[in-house]
């Protein structure tokens, strides 16, 4: 009776820490002016996708796994509802496909028994042009096929924040609200950037860039301590030696205000970051018709 105990006990430990077949993983990162979603599945549930072992050898080689990937991209973007700013859009058009082993290149031909234990990434990006990325919904209309037993572990990442999201056939959709809309940080951003965009010679349009990207250091800067999401940094004035020194009450006056007003939007973000992590409950809706 105790070695039968002993033995459910440590099946339990087991199944505990096991990573199930039905289990799959996303990882969402938003940005000012990207969204990037990457998925992970198994190959037994790509397979429920769409046919993969186009031999009918019960094996899947690496170049049938490569093969299906225009299909599986297809299937995902008709399978999982995109809505960016409450406008209906794909996952991506963009797709990249990563196999999660080692040395996937020299894999043998695989048996149905290694199906469970083959994960594949497959990364979309998607960049908003024109306005901010405010908020996305999505909506998994996948578990028809795989099955009610499956489940996605959602991670999204922002401004340091990881925030889990469980979807299942229950609960298989969730509106996300970035809050870049009302961040101060970014508005800064997006300032600098339509000054830059103005100030362009006639006939000349600098490139495109995520609002994101107007913080980071130049080749020629010093690096910085951290970079975070925050405020591009303009450098300091050159020196004139024919003009007349500021008064230092003057300069004083100038830091402390500068560091009030940091100060100020510091605290505005944290608020407005906590605020946001207590609309989760009320994120998840109905899929449009």
């Amino acid at each position: 009776m105790a070695l039968a105990f002993v033995i459910l006990s440590f099946g339990i430990r087991l199944s505990a820490h096991a990573h199930p077949a039905d289990q799959s993983e996303m990882r969402v990162r938003p940005q000012p002016h990207q969204l990037e979603i990457r998925l992970t599945f198994n190959i037994l549930t790509l397979t429920r996708f769409t046919g993969i072992d186009t031999d009918g050898d019960m094996k899947i080689s690496m170049a049938e796994l490569t093969a299906a990937q225009p299909r599986i991209a297809t299937y995902l973007n008709q399978h999982i509802h995109v809505e960016i700013n409450r406008q209906k859009a794909l996952l991506g058009s963009g797709v990249r496909f990563a196999p999660v082993w080692p040395e996937p290149e020299k894999t043998p031909p695989m048996s149905e028994v290694e199906y469970a234990a083959r994960n594949v990434d497959v990364s979309f990006v998607q960049t908003i042009e024109g306005k901010v990325l405010e908020d996305f919904w999505l909506g998994f209309e996948i578990f028809e096929q795989t099955g009610p037993m499956q489940t996605i572990r959602g991670v999204f990442e922002q401004d340091g924040r990881i925030e889990e999201v469980p979807f299942s056939v229950q609960e298989p959709e969730y509106l996300y609200d970035t809050g870049f809309a009302d961040d101060p940080f970014v508005q800064e951003a997006e300032k600098k950037q339509k000054a830059g965009l103005s100030s362009a010679p006639p006939g000349e349009e600098p490139p495109l860039r995520p609002a994101a990207m107007l913080a980071s250091p130049s080749p020629d800067a010093a690096p910085a301590a951290t970079m975070s999401s925050g405020p591009a940094v303009k450098l300091a004035t050159p020196i004139d030696p024919t003009s007349t020194p500021t008064a230092p009450n003057t300069k004083r006056w100038w830091m402390i205000r500068a560091g009030v007003i940091a100060i100020l939007l510091v605290i505005g973000r944290k608020l407005q970051l906590s605020a946001r992590a207590k609309l989760i409950s009320s994120r998840r809706r109905p899929r449009p018709n």
